[in-house]
């Protein structure tokens, strides 16, 4: 039985990247290429989980893809702690954002009837580690893999390479998708140019 799954409150600072990297590597969460998630997809085994800004979505997704945002860009803080990260954030030119506190709840509707989830974000991270990256790269999709701890580990798989690495597959998809400032692979990766508070994509 895998162990389970970090126990992340939606409302709080997610653990550092050691922690989740151990988390998920002992739970041993799949990597899937692009082609084996368009199967499983097509097969109406797995859903692709979007894990994107909303804005991202729309402009282009893999075919069938639902869109859950694993961040939330703070418009109007609510709470002296999110006041506190909107004012730093504000003043050090980054987005202020929070943990979408309905990620979990929502992943487990879409990945109803026994599918699996297949968490996307956009040049998706990766746990194999290099000279570069001893313990993987994070990314949004690794980070929302946590915060599904509703689903048993086996249902819940990472796309690897992301979004990009599908429209490089040449596999379906919706929108005109922008392939300018993605795709970056893990040993080469460059800091992007949206800068997030999180650490994020």
């Amino acid at each position: 039985m895998p162990p389970p799954f970090l126990s992340v409150q939606a409302d709080t600072k997610l653990p550092p990247w050691n922690a989740i990297y151990a988390d998920l590597t002992a739970a041993g969460v799949d990597s899937l290429s692009p082609e084996d998630a368009f199967d499983m997809s097509e097969l109406g085994k797995a859903v692709v989980i979007d894990v994107r800004p909303k804005q991202d979505h729309e402009q282009a997704h893999p075919k069938g893809a639902v869109n859950v945002p694993a961040f939330l860009i703070i418009e109007s803080p609510s709470s002296p702690g999110e006041w506190g990260k909107w004012i730093a954030c504000k003043a050090n030119g980054v987005v202020p954002t929070k943990v979408n506190p309905e990620l979990a709840a929502t992943i487990a509707a879409a990945a109803a009837d026994g599918k699996a989830a297949i968490l996307a974000c956009e040049a998706g991270g990766t746990l194999e580690p290099s000279v570069n990256f001893p313990q993987g790269k994070v990314s949004r999709s690794l980070k929302a893999v946590v915060t599904s701890k509703v689903l048993p580990a086996e249902r819940v798989k990472h796309l690897d390479g992301g979004v990009f690495r599908w429209f490089a597959a040449g596999l379906p998809m919706v929108g005109e998708y922008d392939a300018s400032n993605a795709g970056k692979t893990p040993n080469t990766a460059e800091k992007p140019s949206g800068r997030f508070i999180d650490g994020s994509e």
